[in-house]
């Protein structure tokens, strides 16, 4: 496992002569204003800005200036100069920008402050593309606070139903008031509370994980427990909850094996199959992915040289769709900000990103290790490409934060995989054990302990089987269903979903003989 774990040997181009030149390291403040005046709505501050400290300051420069371009997107510009800038920013002779735009449909004034360094076609695309799309419409309802503790109430609910509690946690040193605060954004206006959660990308490359290609008993459960969830807080909380899917499908699936169009026929199932459990007149879960959170039918086709000058790894023999190839290409040009350091760190010892490195590559190695593209490739030669691929997909993993960091900037952030739960992401129980119990072999119903905090159970690694004798779920490795059912010792077979009472495929087995028996 040398060349797993000693990542010194991997070799790493770093772009952009080792400088961050990405849309988003730019981005200081993003915020919202009354349309006929310039009080805020809501504000979020990046990289320690005082914007929303000094408002009232930076409004009436805001308000004064005659210096204001129109573009002809609709969007208008005010450049800053670095003396002026410095009071708000805390940033040593830097000019900033003042992006402001406001969308038909809305009585308020969206605004982006960048720093003005690189500026190209590319970055005016992005922020106008935030400006329009980001998901801000909640911040023009006025505050209007209720004499109900209803963002206590949430947190409490969260804490206790949903939160995945780790050996590490800091939900009591902070975290908790860090989430709190987040849902006073939408309890103080007596919203709907809508979280995201990036999940559902597709099912693994690997058949000893999964049995097929599209979702089948393990989705349709997390789907239900979502929706039960929803509804739980409606009980405590009228506006009630909304759950955003936010699909990291068509980021990584060049990475793990699985062709475009498949990622697409798992997301297009995945729907259906939400439609078949959802309860009518329940807004409960929504969709999107990063073909949608960059391409709508408001904005003109995005000219693709702007593009051009990225380049992306795809090393698992994957059939590509240009739609999705360029989604990944504008996200890395506009929200991958690491300029090197990973490389750094991960050549550190003890660096937690070091770990993180070597949890994806020993992920991935098990993950991708039956592609017929590795087949006849020497297990060193493949440990060395899973490197590779780990340290790709962190890239993209913290790419696609950025982006939807930016997108959804008050939306709860929740996580598939475990946390501290300090914030700005919060970790949960996909799938309740009540419904399904995760084991690792059959012989043994404990639920075992995960010290990878980065890879908790999932639908998409996993299968659900039901055991007839007990007439419970469970979910495991298909591997798992299929060795014991050619031992003898279990029968049983894959029950595909019908028009009556199967929504989600799985496998249902029962004991053929005792095992102490066959052992004698």
């Amino acid at each position: 496992m040398k060349d797993l774990l000693m990542p010194d040997s991997l070799t790493v181009e770093i772009p952009h002569n080792g400088k961050d030149l990405s849309t988003y390291s730019k981005v200081l403040s993003i915020y919202t204003r009354n349309s006929d005046s310039y009080q805020v709505n809501s504000i979020q501050d990046k990289q320690k800005t005082l914007l929303g400290d000094n408002w009232k300051s930076f409004a009436t420069i805001l308000k004064d200036s005659l210096h204001w371009k129109k573009k002809s997107t609709g969007v208008a510009e005010l450049i800053i100069h670095p003396n002026e800038a410095k009071k708000y920013t805390n940033l040593e002779g830097l000019t900033i920008k003042v992006s402001e735009y406001k969308r038909a449909n809305e009585n308020q004034i969206r605004g982006i402050v960048t720093t003005v360094e690189n500026e190209n076609e590319f970055s005016d695309w992005l922020v106008f593309h935030l400006l329009s799309q980001a998901r801000l419409s909640f911040s023009q309802v006025p505050q209007n606070r209720s004499q109900l503790p209803y963002d206590e109430l949430f947190t409490n609910y969260f804490a206790q139903n949903l939160k995945n509690t780790t050996a590490n946690d800091e939900w009591d040193m902070g975290g908790r008031d860090n989430f709190i605060a987040n849902v006073r954004y939408f309890t103080d206006r007596l919203l709907r509370i809508e979280c995201i959660i990036p999940a559902f990308p597709c099912k693994s490359s690997n058949a000893e994980k999964v049995y097929g290609a599209v979702p089948d008993k393990g989705e349709e459960l997390a789907l239900r427990r979502l929706i039960t969830v929803t509804r739980e807080v409606q009980n405590f909380y009228p506006p009630g909850m909304k759950i955003w899917i936010v699909s990291d499908g068509h980021v990584f699936s060049d990475c793990i094996g699985v062709d475009d169009d498949v990622v697409d026929c798992y997301t297009a199932k995945l729907h259906e199959l939400y439609q078949k459990v959802s309860i009518p007149g329940i807004d409960a879960i929504g969709f999107a992915g990063l073909k949608e959170l960059f391409f709508t039918d408001e904005e003109s086709q995005f000219n693709e040289e702007l593009v051009k000058d990225i380049e992306l790894p795809h090393r698992t023999g994957t059939k590509i769709c240009e739609p999705s190839e360029l989604s990944r290409k504008i996200l890395m040009k506009g929200f991958d900000t690491d300029n090197g350091k990973l490389r750094q760190q991960i050549l550190t010892q003890h660096h937690p990103r070091l770990h993180l490195f070597r949890g994806f590559s020993k992920f991935m190695m098990d993950d991708l290790r039956l592609l017929p593209q590795f087949q006849k490739t020497s297990k060193k030669a493949f440990k060395k490409v899973v490197s590779k691929v780990a340290f790709e997909m962190i890239k993209r993993n913290d790419a696609y934060s950025n982006l939807v960091e930016l997108i959804f900037p008050h939306h709860m952030r929740l996580s598939i995989h475990a946390h501290t739960n300090f914030g700005p992401k919060f970790g949960i129980r996909m799938i309740s054990s009540r419904d399904c119990q995760v084991i690792k072999c059959l012989d043994n119903n404990e639920e075992p302990r995960f010290e990878d905090l980065l890879h908790i159970p999932t639908p998409w690694h996993n299968c659900v089987l039901k055991l007839e004798d007990e007439g419970k779920y469970f979910l495991t490795k298909s591997k798992v269903v299929i060795d014991a059912i050619e031992s003898g010792i279990y029968e049983g077979h894959w029950k595909e979903p019908n028009d009556a009472d199967i929504v989600g495929g799985h496998f249902v087995i029962r004991r053929k003989i005792d095992i102490r028996k066959k052992l004698n």
